[in-house]
This record gives C-alpha cells, sequence and structure tokens, in this order.
C-alpha cells in the first residue's frame, strides 16, 4: 500500500489546488493520503467533499500541521485522523491564524523600511498567509530572482526582515490533536537541524507530553536518515509516519514517491487501513 501523510496545497504554501493534488496522488498510485497544510485543516475539510462527490480511489485521512514554539526553535507537530470539526481544535488554529497575520503583516513593514514595496495583495494569497507567499511576490516584482533569495537576503530567520512568530507550544499542539481524536507526529525531525543531543531531547519532552509518532520516512533524506530516525522511534517507543511534504510538481518530492518504512517501524496508519 502506498501511503503519504505529508502534503501541502494552497491552503497554506502548496502550489496545487486540491482537487489537482488529489488526481495527482491517484495517478501516481497513493493508497492512503493525508493533507496537512499549515495550521489549518481547510484543505482536508474540501478533499473530503471532493472525494465523496467524484469517487476517487483514495483513503483520505485528515491532517494538519501545527507550528509551534520549543525553546529558540521552530517545530513543526503534524495532526492526522482529527476531527475536523472539534472546537478546541478550531480554537487553537485560530490562535495560530492571528499569529501569522501579525507576523505577515510585520514582515510587510519591514521590507518597506528597507525598500522593498511589497502588498498584501500582491502575496496572492489563497489560504493561510506564509513566507512563501511574500517570497513569490518579491520575485513577480523582479526584487529577487527565486524564492529562496528572499529568504536568503529578507525573510529568513537572522535576516533583516524576519520576524519571530508567536506560535502555540509544543504540548499545546499535541493536546488540542488528541483532543480531537487525532495522532500526534513529529514532523520532518532533521529539518530543525538540532544536534543529536537536542533531537533526543525534543523527543523525550515532546513523548512527556503524549507525542504519537515521528515521520521516519520522507521522499528526500540523506543516506542513513530513515535508518536513524527508525533508531529514535524505537529508542522512545514511539510509532512511524511517513510523508513527501510535497509543496508542488517542480522537485524531488513528489506525492507517494520514495517513502517505506523500516521493517522495525509501527505504522502510524495500522489502524486505519482498510481490513
Amino acid at each position: 500500500m502506498r501511503v503519504d501523510l505529508h502534503c501541502h496545497t494552497r491552503h497554506s504554501d502548496g502550489e496545487l489546488a486540491v482537487p489537482d493534488l488529489l488526481h495527482r496522488a491517484v495517478a501516481n498510485q497513493v493508497d492512503m493520503l493525508a493533507i496537512t497544510d499549515h495550521d489549518t485543516i481547510a484543505g482536508s475539510i474540501e478533499a473530503a467533499e471532493y472525494l465523496d462527490q467524484n469517487k476517487l480511489p483514495l483513503q483520505l485521512i485528515s491532517g494538519v500541521e501545527i507550528s509551534c514554539q520549543w525553546h529558540a526553535f521552530e517545530i513543526h507537530i503534524v495532526g492526522l485522523n482529527v476531527d475536523v470539526n472539534d472546537s478546541a481544535l478550531a480554537q487553537l488554529l485560530q490562535q495560530q491564524l492571528a499569529a501569522r497575520e501579525q507576523r505577515f503583516e510585520r514582515m510587510l513593514e519591514k521590507l518597506f523600511q528597507r525598500g522593498v514595496h511589497v502588498t498584501r495583495e500582491e502575496c496572492l494569497i489563497t489560504g493561510m498567509p506564509t513566507r512563501k507567499h511574500i517570497a513569490d511576490a518579491m520575485v513577480a516584482k523582479g526584487v529577487v530572482e527565486h524564492p529562496q533569495q528572499a529568504f536568503d537576503r529578507y525573510i529568513g530567520k537572522g535576516n533583516s526582515a524576519y520576524v519571530k512568530a508567536q506560535w502555540c507550544d509544543i504540548e499545546a499542539a499535541i493536546t488540542a490533536i488528541q483532543a480531537a481524536g487525532g495522532v500526534a507526529v513529529l514532523a520532518h525531525p532533521h529539518a530543525y537541524k538540532l544536534s543529536n543531543k537536542w533531537l533526543r531531547k525534543l523527543c523525550v519532552e515532546a513523548k512527556q507530553w503524549g507525542l504519537d509518532a515521528i515521520e521516519v520516512s520522507l521522499s528526500q533524506q540523506p543516506i542513513g536518515q530513515r535508518k536513524a530516525l527508525a533508531e529514535f522511534a524505537s529508542d522512545y517507543e514511539l510509532k512511524a509516519s511517513q510523508g513527501s511534504d510535497f509543496h508542488h510538481p517542480h522537485g524531488w518530492r513528489d506525492l507517494g514517491k520514495n517513502l517505506c518504512l523500516p521493517e522495525q517501524c509501527v505504522p502510524i496508519w495500522s489502524a486505519w487501513s482498510p481490513t
């Protein structure tokens, strides 16, 4: 069975609309898919409605990727199989939206102060406001040649227009996810550039707060990373998840591709698989 439990649509910083992403997943022979847009379940809701109307051969798992603050790091927790109508989760996501809006406007102000005039309208936001929307607008205006250059020169951490977001903490994210009947997964553990010591500290603390799993298999990984993450999952008695973290069809991370858990892992989706 081909499983992809981490991808993004235009409801956050993904390039594809929900219908296009679903059809791409089917074309790639994905059997089980979770849409995990940043701090919003809108993509999951739209996908469920579309699948119901169009009867695509795809099992959809509701999902969301919640941005969290942990010490000096921004950490992402994926919520899977959540009740999209849960009020506590909705309240947390509303707080996250407010934090995103505040950060977004402050970044535009800082860019303006540095002579880079980008308006909210030029950012063409279709869902959650993200830094990628700003980066794309800067490319369109000729300020930078490509989005990564916007991060490297202006809006990435440590640069002149960067603004630290006021995210919720990991415990709050896990609590909200589990209150909504879902499971909490540490997303792309090596993306935070933590030392091995700090990654273990993160796993220990998150496990104490109820973390259910970590992402072990991603579409684009250095040799040996998958095995190392499988050992982390085993060490801390966590289940394993996998996902492409797909954002657009132009890179190496494609839906359902190059995803496979090592044998010793316990898949987080085992209870959701069709019998």
